[in-house]
Order: structure tokens, then C-alpha cells, then sequence
């Protein structure tokens, strides 16, 4: 696995900076788009965590896009972003990833550039994960997700068992039997912090998913406040069904789920996290068959963009342990 200082990870992030600024420069000659910003500097960021783009064609013909990078005859990890995320979000994390590891991530549907059909559920989204691995080929590999992704990971889990094995649950959405996260206690008393309809939304909620956020350029944040505007009718029907299973499916039905993962699970938390509190990951450790849970303390409901260095070492000695 690549090892990189604290220090070495700052100055790679100064130098993104710097050459996002020219790019950014060189986009406003061209066009004047925020959007063209973005996209330089989610593609100047991939190519430095070592990943390539590539798209799926799915049976119902649309098309997901989905990064790609490190040896090919390597083990296979897929990576799933959370509600609101996409790819990119993986983008730090796969940097620590790649030298060693063959790494997947989709845009799942209704997020980036995957259209939203009718999957707007968890269910929904482990279906169409299965039309993609079955495109691209993937028959065997540790899957990753992160808070909606991760519940989309446990069903697919649950629901071709024989293909996973392993799998990495970070800050995973659930339906927990105790959760009192202020999020949480705020959904119940008619505020939803999640829900995103302005731009000011969108910085609300990255205001309760990251107790210490990375350093975005103010341009690039407001960019990408804008697309997730862009999106808010997919996130919308994304996000009541999810807060419809949460209200509807009792923690029992869940448990069934966590119960019948019989591989090899890592549980990572972050435990500022205000949306699933940690002490849910003592359920999460008490029904999972073979489990084991690293907290990182100092971290909220996003690791793979706080903490993405120590998440990525968390996953690489799961994975290793595996495979050696």
C-alpha cells in the first residue's frame, strides 16, 4: 500500500489547488462554467488516485458511469458512495487504494451521471448493482459502502452471498433500534436537515455529514451545491424511501439481514457522527455473524472524505487479510 506523510498529503492537495486554479482560469476563457471547474478538478483527482472513467450499459439501456484503477489481476474491491455522493467522494480514499488493489466505483442511480429509473430504494439500487457488476464482468470481490451505500451493499450481500467476500460497512444506513442522533431527533420533530432544495441545503447538510470537512475552493463548493440542486427531484424520492423503510421496516427485519452475512464484515465509524450515532455499530457488532469495528474518534458521518487515509488503511488490512 502507498504510504504517504501527513505532510505529503497537504502539499499534493495545495498542488491540486494550484493547477485547478489554472484550469479553472483556462474553463472561463472557454465558457465560463462552473460546471467545466468541477469537472476538471474531479478529473484532475481521479487521475491522481490512479483511476480511469468508464461506463456500463445496464439491460434497461442506461448508462452509469463508474471509475476504474489498479492492477487488473488484483483483488476487486467496489466502493459505494452515500446519498447525495458520488464517485468522486471515493477519489482520496482509492489514491491509498490503488497500488495494490483492483478498484470499482459507480455512480449509483440518480446521483452523478446515473439516472434515477425506478430504484430510488435500497432494494432498487442492490438490483441495479447487480446489472452492473454483471456488465462489467465482476464475479468475486469485497464490497464497500459508505451510509446509503452501505445498505445497498448489505442486500446485494444478503442477496448473492457467493460473490462477496468480504464486506466494509462505513457509517452504513440502517434501521437501527437505537439511534438517537440529532439528525435523527430532528427528522422526528419535522426538520429535515437531508433534504436538499437550495444550495443552502445542500451546505446545511454537509454541515451535520462531516465534523471536520476537507478544503474545497469556494468555487468548487458552490459548483457542486449547485448540481446537487440540479438533482434534488432524484435525491427527493431517494430520500423518502429511505426514510420510509426507516419508519416502516422494523429494526427485527434488519437484524435478519445483518444475521444472514456470514462473511467476513468491517464496521468503521466515525464517532461524531450526527446522522447514525456510534452505538449503533454495538448492534451492528451484536448481529453480524463475523464482524469487527474500528472507530476513528475524531470523525462525523464521512470518513472517506475526513478521514481518507485511515479509512483506506482500515479497508487495505481488511482486505489483506483475506487474500494472504
Amino acid at each position: 500500500m502507498r504510504h504517504r506523510s501527513n505532510h505529503a498529503r497537504v502539499l499534493s492537495r495545495l498542488l491540486l489547488v494550484a493547477a485547478l486554479g489554472l484550469l479553472a482560469g483556462c474553463a472561463h476563457m472557454r465558457s465560463g462554467s462552473a460546471t467545466a471547474q468541477l469537472d476538471a478538478f474531479m478529473q484532475q483527482e481521479r487521475a491522481w488516485a490512479g483511476l480511469t472513467n468508464h461506463t456500463a450499459t445496464l439491460p434497461d439501456g442506461r448508462r452509469m458511469p463508474y471509475s476504474e484503477g489498479g492492477p487488473a489481476n488484483a483483488p476487486t474491491l467496489i466502493l459505494l458512495h452515500g446519498y447525495t455522493g458520488d464517485r468522486n467522494h471515493w477519489n482520496e480514499v482509492a489514491r491509498d487504494l490503488t497500488d495494490r488493489w483492483h478498484v470499482i466505483i459507480p455512480d449509483l442511480p440518480g446521483h452523478g451521471g446515473t439516472p434515477l429509473a425506478d430504484d430510488a430504494s435500497a432494494d432498487g439500487m442492490a438490483q441495479t448493482l447487480g446489472h452492473f457488476v454483471d456488465s462489467i464482468g465482476a464475479q468475486r470481490y469485497v464490497l464497500v459502502g459508505h451510509s446509503m451505500g452501505g445498505g445497498v451493499a448489505a442486500l446485494f450481500a444478503m442477496a448473492r452471498p457467493q460473490q462477496v467476500r468480504g464486506l466494509v460497512l462505513v457509517d452504513s444506513a440502517g434501521v437501527y433500534a437505537d439511534n438517537p442522533s440529532p439528525v435523527m431527533q430532528a427528522i422526528a420533530q419535522g426538520d429535515n436537515p437531508l433534504a436538499i432544495e437550495t444550495t443552502a441545503d445542500y451546505q446545511r447538510l454537509l454541515n451535520v455529514a462531516m465534523a471536520k470537512p476537507p478544503f474545497i475552493p469556494d468555487s468548487i463548493q458552490q459548483a457542486l451545491a449547485t448540481r446537487a440542486v440540479a438533482h434534488r427531484a432524484a435525491y427527493t424520492q431517494i430520500l423518502d424511501s429511505l426514510l420510509n423503510t426507516q419508519t416502516h421496516l422494523p429494526p427485527s427485519t434488519f437484524h435478519m439481514v445483518l444475521h444472514s452475512l456470514r462473511m467476513p464484515t468491517l464496521v468503521i465509524w466515525g464517532r461524531k457522527d450526527a446522522i447514525f450515532d456510534v452505538k449503533v455499530t454495538q448492534e451492528l457488532a451484536d448481529n453480524l455473524p463475523n464482524a469487527t469495528v474500528t472507530v476513528f474518534d475524531d470523525v462525523g458521518h464521512t470518513p472517506i472524505r475526513e478521514a481518507p487515509r485511515r479509512t483506506a488503511v482500515a479497508i487495505d488490512g481488511f482486505v489483506g487479510g483475506l487474500v494472504d
